[in-house]
């Protein structure tokens, strides 16, 4: 008898019953009296299943064996006489291959049949609502993945998650924080309607707000001011505000009235050559804290309440710097980035103290001369290609603020000369991070300084050895020669008087390392090296974030 005889299965369910109702359910849960049964239908699929998968196998094996001596058999009737029997022999194979595709299909159907069975049963269904929550969190995307997604609103978390069934739309739907975070970018090709807008600020509910919007000259203004226009109607729950201005959107924020009580992160960005009025509007932001000011081509005046600053982000004149530093004690991390400047450097006095300050970045080390930072741990600067930094900035900064410093970010086109010289002068220094720029320039210049770093009998002494982090971003692959790179790495780590515990390698463009250095660097870490690679475009996040943005803006 035919094992597939011994094990009939009705895959039909009527409508109606408990059981159609489950498999037609992404979050119906079974009752515990329901688990045997489910249980002892997805068994008798499986035997049939079992016995379907040893028919299929012989029947495959019956036409592979069959296939060569029906090629000589029909060989051998060639004649006309033979036409009746080469047809026999033709539909008898047919009917072989028939009968399997349809045992085929029916396999294709029973294992469908049986998956849907066992999702029933899957503890996914029996998941806490709390603990769902937790997870579809875990799915939103970052600012910088959003900003990148076309048809945001469709096609990411949250707005996916209601779209899976009842119980996970109730969920998502449930937990205002999901829904919090806006992100407008007329930078690129998105549509915006405002009905999802709307959707989006309605579900946050009373939640505070982390709105991105960002403007586009080249984008129709109307679709713009009118998303903006309903945005400011949440001002009060604005907690965070990334915002790329236009000259159209500018007259209905300077027109708000009553200011933001709940504002802690402010970026704002200017990118047009246009002047505008200063933006008094956050001038009433009594929880302010963080603010970042960026403009392409002039200062961009605004208004703030300088004294609550932790966190600080300015590209303009030094004067302005000056002004602003002078009011904010408070400071924890400043990025002091000098442009729109042709006034002479003013003759230091007093310096400014900034007590709480512990990361400070600075596009030239003149501004070092006004400044005491008796608090900082991390001091990063830019390098010009043809004019090298007065080591005396630095150290009559460092003598002055006598303080624990003990990271150094280069950024530009740090050399040998500027770079030894300052890890000799500083030997607090343990953590070095070099961000050169793809030119041919700062190539030379960064693989020259890998050498410099190399432990060499023929070299002599070490520079640096008190290093204990060592992290180099690369705009592409070709910037820095990796076996070079490896060399210097290797090297450190077996000297017995470098200190050398972690190593980084950051590369935003470029095909990926070869198996010879992924070898190397695997052996190292083997050995307990501390050693991270980063590669791809998504590495440009990385590097904003270690070497030039403030830390609330990675």
């Amino acid at each position: 008898m035919n094992a597939l005889n011994s094990f009939p299965l009705d895959m039909s369910v009527v409508p109606g019953t408990r059981h159609y109702t489950l498999l037609n359910s992404n979050d119906e849960l079974p009752e515990d009296s329901e688990l045997a049964f489910l249980h002892s239908v997805i068994s008798d699929v499986d035997a049939r299943l079992a016995c379907l998968e040893e028919e299929i196998s012989t029947i495959q094996e019956k036409l592979m064996l069959s296939v060569p001596r029906l090629a000589s058999h029909l060989a051998m009737l060639a004649m006309p006489s033979d036409a009746d029997a080469r047809l026999a022999c033709l539909d008898e194979t047919s009917t072989i291959q028939e009968k399997l595709m349809l045992l085929e299909k029916e396999r294709v159907s029973l294992s469908s049949y049986r998956a849907r069975n066992k999702a029933i049963l899957s503890p996914l269904r029996r998941m806490p609502p709390e603990v769902l929550g937790d997870i579809f969190w875990r799915t939103v995307p970052s600012k910088s993945e959003a900003q990148r997604t076309l048809n945001f609103f469709l096609v990411e978390s949250p707005w996916t998650l209601t779209q899976i069934c009842s119980r996970w739309r109730e969920i998502s739907l449930s937990i205002a924080s999901l829904w919090s975070r806006i992100i407008v970018d007329y930078r690129t090709a998105c549509h915006y309607p405002v009905s999802l807008v709307e959707a989006q600020i309605h579900r946050s509910r009373v939640q505070k707000l982390e709105i991105h919007f960002h403007g586009s000259d080249a984008a129709d203004p109307c679709p713009q001011t009118q998303i903006f226009q309903l945005l400011l109607q949440h001002s009060s729950r604005w907690e965070a505000l990334h915002l790329t201005l236009t000259p159209e959107i500018i007259p209905h924020l300077t027109a708000l009235p009553a200011g933001f009580p709940s504002l802690k992160r402010l970026y704002i960005q200017w990118n047009s050559q246009e002047s505008q009025t200063i933006i008094d509007c956050f001038r009433v932001a009594p929880s302010l804290v963080d603010l970042c000011v960026f403009n392409k081509y002039r200062p961009l005046a605004i208004t703030h309440p300088t004294h609550q600053l932790t966190h600080y982000f300015l590209v303009g004149p030094w004067e302005e710097h000056r002004r602003i530093l002078k009011l904010a004690h408070n400071l924890i991390e400043a990025h002091i980035a000098v442009k729109f400047d042709d006034e002479p450097w003013p003759q230091p006095d007093e310096p400014i103290t900034l007590p709480h300050l512990r990361g400070l970045h600075v596009s030239r080390p003149r501004c070092l001369d006004y400044l005491k930072a008796p608090a900082l741990e991390g001091l990063g600067f830019y390098v010009r290609q043809d004019d090298p930094p007065d080591i005396r900035h630095l150290e009559s900064f460092i003598g002055r603020s006598a303080c624990p410093l003990r990271k150094l970010c280069l950024r530009g086109f740090a050399d040998v000369p500027t770079t030894t010289q300052i890890l000799e002068t500083l030997p607090s220094i343990t953590e070095l991070v070099i961000f050169n720029k793809s030119k041919r320039a700062a190539r030379e210049k960064t693989n020259a300084l890998v050498e410099a770093l190399t432990v060499s009998d023929r070299l002599g002494t070490v520079i640096a050895p008190h290093l204990s982090v060592l992290l180099f971003a690369c705009g592409r692959e070709n910037d820095i020669g990796h076996q070079t790179y490896i060399q210097m790495v290797e090297s450190r780590w077996q000297a017995a008087e470098c200190a050398l515990k972690s190593a980084a390698l950051l590369i935003q463009l470029g095909p990926p390392l070869d198996s010879a250095t992924f070898s190397s660097l695997d052996t190292l870490r083997q050995e307990g090296l501390d050693f991270w690679l980063l590669q791809g475009p998504g590495v440009a996040k990385e590097m904003n974030a270690l070497v030039h943005a403030p830390s609330w803006m990675r």
